[in-house]
């Protein structure tokens, strides 16, 4: 019987310390609870997820207390209750809090408990908040253009100051050899006193 019970608790530390370890490579991640929920539709969400490079556990609610534990998260253990799962972020948490905000708003059984992202605790409503952001490229691309408007602003006036510069200088040049006036004559040198 004491052989069973240590590799029981072998095993749970096993299943601990691979979570704590597909979180470290994946420190954004969803919490939900997905009691109810098909296999299949589960499946599905996999597939989702993996064209983002992202994950979805199924974790036992007694290991999942022991890991919020060893990464200092124990306030997370109020969002535990029958069957939790993780969504583990790729790299665009955007993208998937999209994909788990669709899923569990096709599926009422499976709900958002919360999310951790960047190590702090993120509620529910911030969550379906990020879903409908941009993509994370477009969001890129909207910073980019808002720093670039001022400096083509920037390049466009400094242009038309150096044209009317130019058309000034022309003019009086033109206005000069229409005149026929001769060119001033440069003073003489003088020539230094001893």
């Amino acid at each position: 019987m004491a052989k069973q019970e240590k590799y029981a608790k072998m095993c749970k530390e096993k299943m601990v310390d691979e979570i704590i370890g597909q979180i470290d490579k994946h420190p954004n991640f969803i919490i939900t609870t997905y009691m109810g929920s098909s296999v299949a539709d589960l499946e599905n969400l996999r597939k989702t997820l993996k064209k983002s490079s992202s994950r979805y556990l199924v974790v036992k609610n007694s290991i999942l207390k022991v890991v919020f534990g060893k990464l200092k998260l124990e306030a997370e253990n109020a969002t535990i209750e029958s069957g939790m799962g993780l969504s583990l972020s790729g790299g665009d948490i955007i993208s998937t809090c999209k994909t788990v905000a669709t899923f569990a708003s096709t599926h009422d059984k499976f709900k958002i408990k919360g999310a951790i992202i960047d190590g702090k605790s993120v509620p529910v409503e911030r969550v379906k908040v990020l879903a409908t952001l941009p993509p994370k490229e477009v969001l890129l691309a909207q910073v980019v253009g808002g720093i670039k408007s001022p400096i083509t602003g920037f390049v466009y006036a400094l242009s038309g100051i150096l044209k009317k510069f130019v058309y000034a200088v022309d003019a009086i040049k033109s206005a000069k050899q229409g005149s026929g006036a001769a060119p001033a004559p440069e003073p003489a040198p003088q020539e230094a006193k001893s």
